[in-house]
């Protein structure tokens, strides 16, 4: 799964180290003189994919934990857009759901998946399932319920 970070240019740097601010730093060439070595990435147009787990272990400890972060009014370079839709099947469901929730910032434009609630409708019978799978709760896809008269669903 995804946990590390989406550079710019759409290179990915997996996280090794036991911490985040580790790789941060190894990416940065930097020591522990930068503080905050994960914002000073952010403010350099990277992507953080944060995933809990161990560091020798494949499976996320808590999936319902995973989370992406960006800057502030970031704007996908063409590269980690080209980067997000060929590595969907890298990107945790909680990482997706986070991405496609976006609707006013940074991934806005793109949709990853079939991993989303539309907060508008109130009304999806199947939200507490699709809640479940996004949390990384139950294995089984939610059904769409294709009543939502907010978003067309494709065929």
């Amino acid at each position: 799964m995804a946990d590390g970070f989406l550079s710019p240019e759409g290179v990915f740097y997996p996280k090794e180290e036991t911490y985040h601010a580790e790789t941060a730093r190894r990416i940065l060439h930097a020591g522990k003189d930068v503080l905050e070595p994960i914002q000073e990435l952010l403010r350099l147009g990277y992507i953080a994919f944060i995933e809990f787990r161990n560091p020798l272990a494949k499976e996320s400890l808590r999936p319902d934990l995973d989370y992406v972060l960006c800057s502030h009014g970031h704007t996908l370079t063409p590269a980690q857009e080209r980067w997000l839709r060929e590595h969907t099947g890298e990107i945790s469901r909680r990482q997706k759901y986070y991405i496609n929730k976006d609707d006013s910032y940074t991934f806005r434009q793109l949709e990853l998946g079939n991993v989303n609630m539309y907060a508008w409708c109130g009304q999806c019978e199947v939200q507490a399932e699709r809640l479940k799978w996004c949390n990384a709760e139950t294995n089984k896809p939610p059904a769409l319920c294709a009543k939502c008269p907010y978003r067309e669903i494709p065929e």
